[in-house]
């Protein structure tokens, strides 16, 4: 942001009459302009996100109806219930290549691009899209990593607890 703005400035200069326009338009750039496209790139990677989820979903069906039909010899059932942990574990695999070589595709893009905005937004409280699109995302996305960790720090806790007070294990 910081280096693309002494070019921004420049051709604002040229392209605006007056002197005291091109300030008067830098100063209304310089309240919420970042963090507005900021948070339109964010809806848009979740318009792009949502869209290929669904394609997604569109090519497990198709790749779990080709598989079902090859596998003979086994009930209907079985052979989708077979078809579905092969298609799963495959299109995981797939998924991460995207993910790989197609970033954008990818939740850390949304959440990187959703700190620049939170971060970048002169006044959160008078930007509602910030806080809808920005900021409620990553205090869900905190919660989320803290009740993960929680959860996974109390079994291991509960476990050794367990195996030191445990009257059968004294036996």
């Amino acid at each position: 942001m910081a280096e693309t703005w002494p070019e921004i400035s420049i051709e604002i200069d040229q392209s605006v009459g007056g002197e005291q326009s091109a300030r008067e338009i830098k100063k209304q750039l310089a309240d919420h302009t970042w963090c507005t496209l900021l948070v339109a790139l964010v809806q848009g990677l979740e318009q792009i996100n949502r869209a290929f989820r669904f394609l997604s979903e569109q090519g497990k069906r198709f790749l779990e109806r080709a598989l079902t039909d090859n596998l003979t010899g086994l009930s209907k059932r079985l052979a989708q219930v077979v078809a579905g942990i092969v298609v799963d574990k495959v299109w995981a695999a797939l998924f991460k290549l995207l993910e790989a070589h197609f970033p954008l595709i990818g939740e850390d893009t949304l959440r990187v691009l959703r700190m620049l905005a939170l971060f970048t937004c002169p006044s959160v409280e008078h930007h509602p899209e910030v806080y809808k699109h920005a900021a409620r995302p990553l205090m869900e996305d905190g919660l989320n990593v803290i009740s993960q960790e929680t959860k996974e720090q109390l079994a291991a806790l509960f476990a050794a607890w367990w195996q030191r007070h445990n009257p059968e294990a004294n036996l």
